[in-house]
């Protein structure tokens, strides 16, 4: 079988930061949700494979899957986000919370609601003690309000 390049980049980063050879097969296991390489297999990567190599493939990988799904995304935002927007502006509601509500919605719908909220309870409990984050500015684009 073979792996994805998200997965051998994960198992050689794993590797790097000098986790052992069973944890990275579960961490494999769990995050990819498929049967883990054998620790031979992995091995053979980290003799053979150059992660800046990988690293590109999988930039240039991104790069065509994101112009792929571009318009995709600029039909959802006009068909589902903008009438939720004006909605909840009319109604007098926060339109911020209802975008963002939007947004993490998709999220949830992607992981599922207990990949959701185990994500989201991670991220929050690796914040406490931390200091608040500063908003992020607006930046307002050529031609934008």
């Amino acid at each position: 079988m073979g792996f994805s390049f998200e997965v051998k980049l994960f198992a050689l980063n794993s590797r790097s930061e000098g986790k052992g050879w069973g944890e990275i097969r579960r961490a494999i296991k769990e995050r990819f949700n498929i049967d883990p390489p054998t620790v031979r297999s992995m091995q053979k990567w980290e003799k053979e494979t150059d992660r800046r190599v990988l690293n590109r493939a999988l930039k240039e990988k991104a790069k065509k899957e994101t112009e792929a799904i571009k318009g995709q995304a600029l039909t959802t935002v006009a068909e589902d986000l903008l009438p939720r927007l004006w909605k909840a502006r009319d109604a007098g509601d926060d339109i911020e919370y209802e975008g963002w509500r939007w947004f993490l919605s998709i999220v949830e719908n992607t992981l599922g609601s207990e990949k959701f909220k185990q994500f989201l309870h991670k991220y929050l409990d690796e914040r406490e003690g931390k200091p608040d984050l500063p908003p992020v500015p607006v930046i307002r684009t050529q031609g934008g309000s």
